[in-house]
């Protein structure tokens, strides 16, 4: 458990870039910590598989060079953005962190985001992921979860504010939630409310929400714990209504907490806040 000083976010160009980008500066903001936001780019040559023949070089090597360009023209513009949104966060551009002051380092990459993603978030407090344009999981959002082994916060693509004064734990008593919720003290010690919200199903389940209560009290958090029945909806939805309801401005949870098969892996809450939530989640597998 520590105060998040190493951010990261991974940065497509599928829209919304300034909000994406301003939303992650403010949570760098936040805990006054360092962001890097990473820009990867995948060479042509890496889609054309190495048992394929008859691919002239020269072909190869011109398509290389229209990606560049356009990759070059695109980089520069996002930059651009980059920087004015920093100099009017009062984010400091640089390639180091500084004490009590946020920065930020733009980084471009050659490589696939998602293995960038899986092998850089090893070496991160936290990682920024913002919400899918379709509203399902992406291969980066899949490797920073079960890969990177480390605490990711999804958040809304339009999201430009990040003020947790409000948390919500989703609690089901399991093993990810109990490292979702580890990884959260820093930002529970300093809301201003932290509702513990289990769900009927799962509030026989050990440890219940009594014992998470009296966790979090040795921490000097007071928390307090209110159940939601989903019978009638998914628990994803009914967990939102219920943030919605009481203001939340933060989800803590685990994510993928079922059996890892894959038509249960994307299933349930995680895949139901992947699409709908409309505020920030911390998740951690």
């Amino acid at each position: 458990m520590i105060n998040p000083r190493s951010l990261m976010m991974p940065l497509s160009t599928s829209g919304h870039v300034r909000e994406r980008i301003k939303g992650a500066l403010a949570i760098t903001a936040f805990f006054d910590g360092h962001l890097e936001v990473l820009r990867a780019q995948v060479s042509p040559r890496e889609f054309i598989p190495e048992d394929v023949v008859g691919v002239p070089q020269p072909l190869i090597k011109e398509l290389e060079m229209a990606v560049d360009k356009l990759s070059e023209s695109e980089s520069d513009e996002l930059q651009a953005i980059f920087g004015r949104l920093c100099n009017e966060q009062g984010v400091s551009i640089s390639s180091s962190s500084l004490e009590n002051h946020p920065t930020a380092h733009w980084q471009e990459i050659n490589g696939l985001r998602s293995e960038l993603v899986a092998e850089r978030g090893k070496v991160a407090d936290l990682i920024i992921i913002p919400q899918s344009k379709s509203g399902k999981p992406t291969a980066t959002f899949e490797a920073a979860i079960l890969r990177s082994g480390k605490p990711v916060i999804l958040v809304p693509r339009t999201m430009t504010n990040f003020a947790p004064n409000r948390i919500m734990i989703a609690w089901n008593g399991s093993t990810e939630g109990g490292r979702a919720v580890t990884q959260a003290l820093p930002l529970l010690a300093q809301a201003d409310e932290v509702v513990i919200a289990t769900s009927t199903n799962s509030v026989h389940r050990k440890p219940g929400a009594d014992l998470l209560i009296e966790y979090l009290a040795r921490h000097d958090i007071v928390a307090i714990s209110q159940t939601f029945n989903s019978k009638r909806r998914a628990a994803g939805e009914a967990l939102l209504n219920l943030a919605e309801k009481r203001g939340s401005d933060l989800l803590v949870m685990g994510a993928f907490t079922h059996r890892r098969v894959h038509e249960q892996i994307f299933g349930g809450v995680t895949l139901h806040m992947i699409a709908h939530a409309k505020l920030p989640i911390l998740m951690m597998h």
